[in-house]
């Protein structure tokens, strides 16, 4: 019989490019979820990042954008299956071809993409995903589309788009594959 999997998902940690460490909170915090399983989304940016966070529970890293500049080498997608959900792990940025083209759309039109935008695109990649989880946009969404569920932890260190409050997302999916998400922030609003 299969068991209950908590698994605490992050993105955009941005460790040695826009950031010096992982914040001590955001690690704090997640040590506090006890979890099973941790999925990052990219934008690791420093091996370090996946060794320190595999002291906690079991890691699971996927490249974006920002890993494929700095010459991180890691899977573009991973795709799993626990207690008979079908998860799949990707960044959101697509190709490094497709990231350049987005930032030619925002230059044209002063206007980004949408979170639907890019789950749109998600859902046609990973047709047969019950939950995708992205990275990319530095904004946390969980969000449920055309049956799929899109899960979006926002960023992993403080800065202007989260309030300065690092951001996760707790996955607890129970031995029947029911499941139940909580975004949650590593510094709690006072």
């Amino acid at each position: 019989m299969s068991e209950c999997q908590k698994i605490v998902i992050i993105a955009d940690t941005h460790v040695g490019d826009r950031t010096d460490k992982l914040d001590p909170k955001l690690l704090k915090a997640i040590r506090q979820e006890n979890p099973t399983q941790i999925l990052h989304a990219g934008d690791v940016c420093k091996p370090e990042v996946i060794a320190t966070l595999g002291e906690i529970a079991p890691t699971l890293a996927v490249q974006g954008n920002r890993d494929w500049f700095l010459g991180y080498k890691l899977p573009k997608e991973e795709r799993l299956e626990i207690n008979g959900l079908k998860i799949t792990l990707a960044h959101g940025h697509f190709s490094i071809w497709e990231w350049f083209w987005n930032y030619v759309y925002l230059f044209l039109t002063q206007k980004p993409h949408t979170n639907r935008f890019y789950q749109q695109k998600l859902a046609k990649i990973y047709p047969e995903a019950d939950i995708i989880v992205y990275g990319h946009l530095h904004y946390p969404y969980d969000e449920m589309m055309d049956g799929k569920r899109f899960l979006n932890p926002g960023v992993g260190y403080p800065e202007k788009r989260n309030n300065f409050r690092p951001t996760y997302i707790v996955l607890t999916i129970e031995p029947d594959g029911s499941y139940r998400t909580a975004l949650k922030s590593a510094i709690p609003e006072a």
